[in-house]
């Protein structure tokens, strides 16, 4: 029989979904392909559920999540690596590889130009960019979740997108100048 607690619990736990699974489902949609996302959320959400009693009150909550976020879109990412060894092993064997994650979210060649800019940035720094740049976090929450001081982040944001402009400026096509009146001409 459920008790008062168990029912706070529940009812803690449903207001919790209720008001972060979009942001959830929207971070593990960046991170991992999209027929995987919902199953990372899910994941994700279930350890919540179990730490249900660990969850910081808001505005902390979402940040706690985040962190709990990041483990397990980090083991998924393992678990897709090793498939990935499997696959090229069934590809020697003539067996078809599987499609790339970050190909299911490319709308065209200059995402997938960002995209692959932003795979070559360190794991680290890759996360930050995408919590700060994707989830639209303030700096101070990443780095409380990421376990940095305000200051780290803010010089791995700016080394980051320093790098990411270096990596992007062959692509950037220049803007021509808008047409100049003649002499004499309204």
């Amino acid at each position: 029989m459920a008790t008062k607690a168990d029912a706070e619990r529940r009812a803690r736990f449903e207001a919790i979904w209720a008001e972060h699974s979009p942001k959830v489902r929207a971070y593990c949609i960046r991170r991992v392909a999209s027929h995987d996302a919902d199953d990372v959320a899910a994941e994700i959400f279930l350890v919540v559920w179990r730490r249900i009693d660990e969850i910081p009150p808001a505005p902390k909550t979402l940040l706690y999540i985040y962190g709990i976020a990041g483990k397990v879109v980090s083991n998924h990412t393992r678990s897709f690596r090793r498939k990935s060894l499997l696959d090229e092993k069934l590809r020697n064997l003539g067996v078809a590889p599987p499609v790339d994650p970050a190909l299911l979210v490319v709308q065209s060649s200059d995402d997938a130009d960002v995209a692959a800019a932003v795979r070559n940035l360190s794991q680290r720094d890759r996360e930050i960019v995408m919590l700060y740049a994707w989830e639209d976090l303030p700096r101070n929450d990443i780095a409380e979740i990421m376990g940095m001081t305000r200051s780290a982040v803010d010089q791995r944001i700016h080394r980051s997108y320093q790098k990411l402009a270096r990596a992007l400026q062959p692509l950037i096509k220049p803007n021509p100048s808008p047409p100049v009146a003649e002499e004499g001409a309204t």
